[in-house]
C-alpha cells in the first residue's frame, strides 16, 4: 500500500521492479508519484480506503486475499494514455489485474457492510 505525505490517500499497487529500468528516468522527471517514492507499479485500486479508516480486520482480509493469489506475469509492450495527461504502459492481458481489483473491492465492501 502506498501513501502520499500530504494526505492520508492510499492505493493498492503491484510493484513492477523490472519496469523501473525502462521508465524510471522518465518517471523521475515527469511523475510526481515517483518523486514521492512510489515505485513503478500497476494500480490495483486507487483511491483506496483513507489511511485513518483502514481497520485491522480489513488489513487481515487483504493479507489473506493476496496470500491466496496465484502468481501471474505482467507483459507490457506499448504505451497508452488516460486522457491527455497520464501515459502508462499498457498490459497485454489486463484480466488478472481486473480480477484482483474486483476481489479487493468485494472484500472491502463486505467488511464495511
Amino acid at each position: 500500500m502506498a501513501t502520499t505525505e500530504s494526505t492520508d490517500e492510499t492505493a493498492l499497487l503491484l510493484r513492477v521492479p523490472g519496469a523501473e529500468s525502462a521508465v524510471g528516468r522518465h518517471r523521475g522527471r515527469l511523475d510526481r508519484a515517483a518523486a514521492d517514492g512510489i515505485p513503478a507499479h500497476v494500480t490495483v485500486l486507487h483511491p483506496f480506503v483513507p489511511l485513518g479508516d483502514l481497520h485491522e480486520e480489513e488489513r487481515y482480509r487483504l493479507e489473506r486475499l493476496f496470500a491466496m493469489q496465484q502468481s501471474f506475469q505482467l507483459v507490457e509492450r506499448r504505451t497508452s494514455w488516460f486522457g491527455d495527461r497520464v501515459i502508462f504502459v499498457q498490459l497485454d492481458d489486463p484480466a488478472p489485474v481486473r480480477v484482483l481489483t474486483a476481489q479487493v473491492a468485494a472484500a472491502c465492501s463486505s467488511s464495511r457492510n
